[in-house]
């Protein structure tokens, strides 16, 4: 049973792993073969000095694009072997300056005519699969140039994450989460004002005036609500939007914003706005991204309100 090669992707960087222990241990033999005392792993240096002649480590790792403490443990074990010499720079005392040593460059030839015999094996070899190992690896390089692993990480959990939050409409079980989380969210920054009052301890007037509450649940639990005010034919100011700051940071927000832009736009609307403070950075971009734009500053119920926006459906 090959253990790593059930676990599929999973275990993809640990195969490759595998794969470079089992060929480097079977290329050393081969250099033993011949007399040479040689680590694979060793190679990419060694042979860039032979071929470049005196470099600095930090020089190496840009070239071969392996990390600084990497190329100083290779350049370790050349020395030991007697491959490599290295000294401080003449004109930088700083930078350590690596070298063949004069048995590397007495055993040049052997190396080479080595490395000959290696390629042509590693072309054959290459040759016989179905798919080019090199030009894969080659392809996978070019997508992690393109957007690093990290990234990738970061919008797959993005994605995973609006996946696992379900937007609700408003039940009368649902009141208290939005006053409460509303309450939390405006204590946070500001206080809470008289309109704030009126609408969050009676919700059901918004419903009754023909407007939409809604809930994010996340795992089970309600996290955030947003409502949207009817205002006038066609037109609903997006309001009281809050998520539980425990929960923050997981797409929440960003998914009751769409879900409420979509129940406005199914309700036949045609305009959405909203009011808000330039403090809240997080939020603004939130709205931004969701088509939201700065207009003109009209009279407002709320004391902390200094910027309102608007979206064409």
């Amino acid at each position: 049973m090959d253990f790593i090669a059930q676990l599929g992707p999973l275990a993809f960087v640990s195969r490759m792993r595998r794969l470079a222990e089992t060929v480097n241990a079977q290329a050393g033999a081969v250099y033993q073969q011949y007399g040479l005392d040689f680590d694979p792993k060793c190679f990419p240096v060694f042979w860039l000095l032979s071929e470049r002649g005196p470099m600095s480590i930090t020089e190496i790792a840009e070239q071969l694009g392996f990390s600084h403490p990497a190329i100083i443990q290779l350049a370790r074990q050349l020395e030991q072997e007697d491959l490599i010499v290295s000294g401080k720079s003449a004109t930088d005392g700083r930078k350590r300056i690596l070298q063949l040593s004069e048995t590397g460059q007495a055993r040049q030839p052997e190396f080479r005519q080595v490395w000959s015999y290696i390629q042509a094996v590693n072309t054959q070899l290459l040759n016989e699969q179905r798919h080019n190992l090199l030009w894969a690896v080659e392809e996978l390089e070019n997508a992690l140039a393109q957007q690093d692993y990290l990234s990738r990480f970061s919008a797959y959990l993005k994605e995973r994450q609006q996946e696992e939050v379900t937007i609700l409409p408003y039940e009368p079980a649902f009141a208290p989460y939005f006053k409460a989380l509303n309450i939390a969210w405006i204590e946070q920054y500001f206080a809470v004002e008289a309109h704030d009052l009126e609408q969050l301890d009676a919700p059901e007037a918004i419903l009754a005036g023909g407007g939409h509450i809604l809930f994010a649940q996340y795992r089970g639990h309600i996290v955030g609500t947003v409502a949207l005010v009817a205002d006038g034919p066609g037109v609903f100011e997006m309001a009281k939007m809050a998520v539980d700051p425990k929960v923050q940071g997981k797409q929440i927000g960003k998914k009751l914003g769409l879900a409420a832009v979509e129940t406005a736009r199914q309700a036949g609307a045609r305009q959405l706005w909203l009011e808000s403070n330039t403090q809240l950075f997080p939020a603004l971009e939130l709205y931004r991204k969701l088509g939201f734009y700065k207009v003109e500053m009209s009279a407002t119920p709320y004391a902390r309100a200094n910027i309102k926006m608007k979206l064409d459906l």
